[in-house]
């Protein structure tokens, strides 16, 4: 006799995990395919040379009890799996610019205090960002599970954060301090909806945290409880189609041939992947049009280094060094392969000492749709000799300008790999290794979010692509999906109440 799961995940990121977890432990037969062979998406982490490295950054924030993540993380049975390290609370971040270090510290009373040594003449201003930055929190739906809004108003706060900041009156000073953490989530401000920025920035400001994932890798904790749940994880599996009848889906075909059957389809993948394994005419043109046309945020260039620890600045926070004053400029720099150096380099590093006393740290930088195309173009050529020059091009830039803030670098610190977004996407199957999936800009922010239902009966679409990016938005859209699936009430009460998921025999 077939058998016939409740419910097939594709796709083992922290969406896909997350629905996993809650859909086991509420007693349905789950499977999650993963097409690379190591699972976890984003949440990897990678060797080279005995140095362990993350995926992207493994920064969570609001993990304190009582706050957003933790509720989240304690349901699902991740928190107890985690060794987690908090970050300085008085500097959690260093904003460095050509004349200024900001120091930004954990609390909204301790972030206003601060922000107001540093432009003392601007306190009504500080005082109005801060008030609001809570208060649209409080209306985001599901956001933060102790939080019930009386009408989720967030979309009315989805106008371009310059234009808030300019409303306030703000100097240029002043915006860029507000907006330098904007790497986070790979949109300029003046492109960047308000309620991004306050949805990230309230995150870390809450609490920060770096994962020991010499210890407990994230993407094992996440992957342990679902199976301590009776769930089933394959991983290596590709996906090639899925299996709708009378328009509901039926299961999957992996590229083997083999047929899997199910009630139900989760699909946690970039949106776009879905006319590659779907049959287009089962989509309205308008949908097949949005799938195939939204543009995402660009790649990053990544180099890892390890550093030694007594000389390393990034030990227990991260930095954010800019060679202008203007954070809008690294999104408009198109020379990098020409050797010039970058105008932003986000750092940071992973907890734990090396054998020889040295400690993880990776340097991040965005890059242009040109310098992403370049990459890509080379994807299946990675020891062709241009692709090779770019890349120890971008790498001398990238350390150069972290020699200029830290000279020690040159002694004390050595390149052990660099990666592009070719690397990205073939290890994280993102395409053309965007960092955070379809950009949602203040423009178009309605029309590139995706509802987690498609109109193919039982098929549903979840992941940082289909509502808000990040490790928190990818939980926050499967927790939403699964709300439907189960009934908001119940689940959510459980999630308050600390009841964790317990499979049912």
């Amino acid at each position: 006799m077939t058998h016939i799961y409740d419910t097939i995940i594709i796709g083992s990121g922290v969406s896909g995990m997350t629905a996993g977890i809650v859909l086991a432990g509420e007693g349905e037969d789950v499977l999650i395919l993963e097409q690379h062979k190591i699972p976890g998406g984003l949440m990897q982490t990678y060797k080279r040379k005995s140095a362990l490295f993350p995926t992207g950054v493994h920064r969570l924030g609001a993990l304190k009890e009582g706050q957003s993540l933790w509720y989240y993380f304690k349901y699902l049975d991740v928190l107890d799996r985690l060794d987690l390290v908090e970050m300085d609370k008085d500097a959690y971040e260093y904003f460095i610019f050509p004349d200024k270090i900001y120091k930004i510290p954990n609390g909204h009373n301790a972030y206003k205090k601060r922000l107001k040594e540093y432009f003392p003449n601007e306190s009504s201003a500080i005082d109005r960002y801060v008030s609001d930055l809570k208060n649209v929190i409080a209306s985001v739906h599901l956001y933060d599970p102790s939080i019930t809004p009386l009408k989720d108003n967030s979309l009315k706060y989805i106008g371009s954060l310059d234009h808030y900041l300019h409303s306030l009156g703000v100097s240029e000073e002043l915006k860029n301090v507000l907006t330098a953490n904007n790497p986070l989530y790979g949109i300029a401000s003046d492109d960047c909806p308000l309620l991004t920025h306050f949805l990230v920035t309230e995150s870390y400001l809450n609490s920060s945290f770096r994962v020991n994932e010499a210890l407990t890798p994230l993407s094992k904790a996440f992957s342990d409880s679902f199976i301590a749940r009776s769930g089933e994880l394959r991983v290596n599996l590709k996906v090639v189609s899925i299996i709708i009848e009378n328009r509901e889906s039926k299961g999957v075909v992996l590229e083997s041939g083999e047929k899997i059957f199910s009630n139900r389809v989760i699909f946690t993948g970039h949106p776009s992947f879905l006319l590659d394994i779907c049959s287009p005419d089962l989509f309205r043109p308008v949908y097949r049009k949005k799938l195939k046309n939204c543009k995402n945020t660009t790649g990053m260039f990544g180099l890892a280094l390890t550093w030694k620890q007594d000389s390393c600045p990034v030990t227990n926070n991260d930095a954010f060094i800019y060679n202008s004053r203007d954070t809008n400029i690294p999104y408009k720099q198109q020379d990098l392969l020409d050797g010039n150096p970058p105008v932003l380099v986000f750092l940071s590093a992973l907890p734990g000492k090396n054998e020889e006393g040295t400690i993880c740290v990776t340097a991040l930088i965005g890059l242009s749709d040109h310098e992403n195309d370049f990459f890509l173009k080379y994807r299946n050529e990675s020891k062709n000799d241009i692709y090779k020059k770019a890349k120890t091009t971008i790498s001398h830039s990238i350390f150069e300008c972290l020699a200029q803030t830290w000279p020690e670098i040159k002694t004390d610190a050595k390149i052990i790999n660099a990666y592009t977004p070719a690397t990205f996407e073939r290890y994280t199957l993102t395409p053309k290794g965007s960092a955070y999936g379809i950009k949602k800009t203040s423009k178009n922010f309605t029309q590139n979010m995706f509802h987690p239902a498609t109109k193919i009966k039982n098929l549903f679409l979840a992941g940082q692509s289909v509502a808000f990016s990040g490790i928190h938005g990818s939980l926050v859209s499967s927790i939403s999906l699964c709300a439907g699936i189960l009934g908001e009430d119940y689940l959510m009460n459980k999630i308050k109440t600390g009841s964790q998921c317990t499979r049912i025999f």
